[in-house]
């Protein structure tokens, strides 16, 4: 069976939303990272400051079906396409030590 790495990188504020779209997908566990990053062309607000949104950067390991078709769930349901809304992205891995993905939400749970 194949597996892919899903990443997900989205606003703080969405962040438990694809949490759950993942879950429902059939994908159980999740590794969360806080992040920032640089953007070519940071939000102007008040005075000439400019605002970075804090950002969430989500991994998870599934079967290949499953990470590509809760993907398209992520960007669909929370409009990814759309400037500046973040960004999910599959990976194919070569090899997997460590987590048996062969069953429908195998490996950690989620806090």
């Amino acid at each position: 069976m194949k597996t892919s790495l899903l990443i997900a990188i989205v606003t703080e504020d969405v962040s438990e939303a694809a949490l759950d779209i993942a879950e429902r997908e059939g994908i159980r566990g999740a590794t969360i990272l806080p992040a920032s990053g640089i953007s070519q062309s940071p939000v102007r607000t008040f005075f000439g400051l400019t605002f970075q949104s804090p950002m969430t950067i989500l991994f998870w390991i599934a079967p290949q079906e499953i990470a590509n078709r809760t993907a398209k769930a992520l960007r669909d349901e929370l409009d990814l396409d759309s400037p500046k809304q973040g960004l999910a992205l599959t990976l194919a891995i070569e090899q997997l030590f460590g987590l048996r993905v062969d069953d429908p939400g195998a490996g950690a749970h989620r806090p």
